[in-house]
């Protein structure tokens, strides 16, 4: 008996979301790449919007979610060795270490250990999923102990490449995929306390460059702003944020248009990375801007949809984590182009330079899309 499946429905408000977000990244970085002195940047780009492309529609058409399931437990040793090489052979800004480069091209372990850790978090809630109702602190350590460890390992490396951000919003998924399958309030409170505490720690006595971020974003935040705590003086790397604000101003309601835009004039060093919202904002203004922040609502709004929807818990789980790491992703990348948050070195999904981040959220996007189907016997 044939085991060959046809897809007849899936979402696809998640694809032409995703189709329009990548195409618009793209558009983006031959935008900036046009008055740089080589297109380099955005033919490497175009380069990884293809295999991306072709990486999504294979997640999408081809793979078999429960059959991956069973191979989990390889994926997450994988991921780790990956995580301890960067660490050895790792190369990134200001002494981390980050990514592995490879023909040219750098590859990142910290963006494929979100997507893999995400799925073993599905896994064991789905496999112990009768054992939920005794998650007291002491029941959550004895039937959900491998969560902990794994999560410890995972979070240990990715700390030691020194990328904060990441954890951040790895953090707030997992923590999310908890209180979606229902762990106790006490444990979950208890959680809290204990990731507040560990990113108390990792702020106040890490790398002295995390402070000075933390002093940058008490003087230009526009929270500290409301709360009257402004800071006077220069500091020492606010030449950023400072351009990304200045920036999103000049763009008003409408924008200035792409042949006016001046923050890709190297006004914003990290223009085609970290601060390309700001250049949205500049040159297609306010509404541009919130048309960006739309797609993504409508993406991660749908994900989430098409996976409640799944009576599968496992892939319920998994959409879930999945939809809100691309979604916390992009909203912590805005809220550093606005000053709502202090600066993280987060990228754009789908719209920011780099062809790990693209890739792996494609792939993701075909996943959620697998998801979201429905299928028939052949």
């Amino acid at each position: 008996m044939s085991n060959k499946t046809y897809i007849v429905k899936y979402d696809y408000f998640i694809l032409l979301s995703y189709l329009a977000l990548v195409l618009f990244g793209l558009y983006m970085q031959l935008n900036i790449s046009s008055v740089r002195p080589t297109m380099s940047f955005f033919f490497k780009q175009f380069l990884w919007f293809v295999i991306s492309i072709g990486t999504m529609w294979f997640a999408f058409k081809v793979i078999n979610l429960q059959k991956i399931r069973n191979f989990i437990f390889i994926f997450v040793l994988l991921t780790l060795a990956l995580l301890v090489l960067v660490l050895i052979f790792g190369q990134g800004p200001n002494n981390t270490k980050r990514w592995l480069s490879i023909a040219g091209f750098n590859i990142q372990p910290s963006l494929i250990a979100r997507i893999v850790l995400i799925f073993y978090f599905a896994h064991i809630l789905e496999k112990r999923k009768q054992k939920i109702s005794q998650t007291t602190p002491r029941g959550f350590i004895k039937y959900f102990f491998p969560l902990i460890l794994m999560s410890a390992l995972f979070f240990t490396l990715i700390l030691m490449e020194k990328h904060l951000s990441i954890l951040i919003i790895l953090g707030l998924t997992l923590f999310s995929l908890l209180f979606l399958a229902n762990i106790r309030f006490l444990t979950l409170i208890l959680i809290v306390a204990i990731l507040a505490t560990s990113g108390w720690l990792v702020l106040s006595r890490g790398a002295e460059y995390r402070s000075k971020r933390m002093d940058i974003y008490a003087k230009y935040s526009l929270f500290h702003r409301l709360l009257d705590k402004n800071k006077e003086g220069e500091i020492e790397g606010e030449f950023q944020i400072k351009q990304s604000l200045i920036s999103l101003a000049c763009g008003k309601l409408f924008g200035t248009g792409a042949d006016r835009g001046t923050g890709k004039l190297y006004f914003l060093p990290e223009a085609k990375t970290d601060y390309i919202y700001a250049i949205i904002g500049e040159e297609f203004g306010f509404l541009g801007a919130l048309l960006v922040l739309l797609l993504y609502f409508t993406l991660f709004i749908r994900s989430f949809i098409s996976s409640n929807r799944n009576k599968d818990l496992f892939l319920r789980f998994a959409g879930y984590g999945l939809a809100l790491n691309i979604f916390l992703n992009a909203l912590v990348n805005i809220g550093v182009s606005i000053s709502a948050l202090p600066s993280t070195g987060v990228t754009l999904p789908f719209i920011s330079y780099g062809g790990t981040s693209l890739l792996v959220n494609s792939f993701s996007i075909g996943l959620l899309l697998n998801i979201s189907s429905k299928r028939v016997a052949l």
